[in-house]
């Protein structure tokens, strides 16, 4: 108390002058019509900038909110065209008509923690894990086409080996002619694949699309991948080498969805008997 009384004192003259100039300054205001005018111009100009700027900062914060709602609405509408096409090649049309429909396939969005594209095995992290309902083993689209395989889960994040990686092997089939192979990638060009064990005998053409085939557990049939660029036959060998040019630039993509499929465990259950 001793202390603030001697700061008090020590610098009453200063306080005293702020307090008559406050006064002033209120007097001058509200008996001025000119003064008082120009005051409220001001302040009005002060304020609205200040609720401007505090508007901008709390619709950044909102942003990403607003990202993960457009996300997942748009993750419900690639699910039901997946989900769409399917069906009519199975004349299953009935289940579109009901509102408590559970697909097949069902889509889980989620953000790009990290992400490499330029090294020989590339990777991506997700911000979604278990807890979000994520697996090893499923795929992971974007709107342009195929762009990975969970490779690792934990409770918060996954791993998602690209198909811009030398381990990446997927099935693939050209579109319209129903001829299969497998895409890796030959590293280099991180916007080309090469579409291997498509027979010599296939009629195919530059232009054609290439999509997924539909026979692993980890993508549905006819998920846009890209169109052939150039093929040409590999010595020794009965089968063509296609250069596929991708749709999707992976290096861009800053949201993907994961493919969960309900019957996953039971198509695994028989691939692995065949394979036996």
């Amino acid at each position: 108390m001793r202390n603030l009384i001697t700061l008090i004192l020590r610098y009453s003259a200063l306080i005293a002058f702020l307090i008559l100039e406050l006064i002033a300054f209120f007097l001058i205001i509200n008996y001025n019509k000119s003064q008082k005018e120009i005051w409220a111009h001001s302040s009005n100009l002060l304020s609205g900038n200040l609720f401007k700027q505090v508007e901008k900062i709390q619709d950044f914060f909102e942003l990403q909110e607003v990202n993960d709602s457009l996300l997942t609405e748009n993750a419900k509408l690639l699910e039901t065209i997946i989900n769409y096409r399917i069906d009519s090649k199975n004349n299953s049309f009935q289940r579109f008509e009901k509102l408590d429909t559970t697909f097949n396939y069902q889509l889980i969005p989620s953000r790009i923690c990290n992400k490499t594209i330029n090294v020989r095995n590339n990777y991506m992290t997700l911000c979604k894990g278990k807890n979000d309902g994520l697996k090893v083993g499923m795929g992971v689209i974007s709107n342009n086409g195929v762009v990975g395989i969970i490779k690792t889960v934990s409770k918060d994040f996954a791993t998602v080996l690209l198909v811009l990686n030398s381990q990446s092997r997927i099935s693939a089939k050209v579109t319209s002619k129903n001829y299969f192979g497998n895409l890796i990638w030959d590293e280099g060009d991180v916007r080309s694949l090469s579409m291997v064990d498509v027979p010599k005998h296939a009629d195919i053409a530059v232009g054609d699309s290439i999509s997924t085939s539909g026979y692993s557990i980890s993508f549905p049939p006819d998920i846009h991948i890209g169109t052939i660029e150039s093929y040409s036959l590999i010595g020794g060998s009965n089968n063509y080498k296609i250069k596929v040019k991708m749709k999707e630039d992976v290096g861009a993509v800053e949201y993907v969805y994961a493919i969960k499929y309900l019957q996953a465990m039971e198509k695994d259950t028989l691939l692995r008997l065949e394979n036996e």
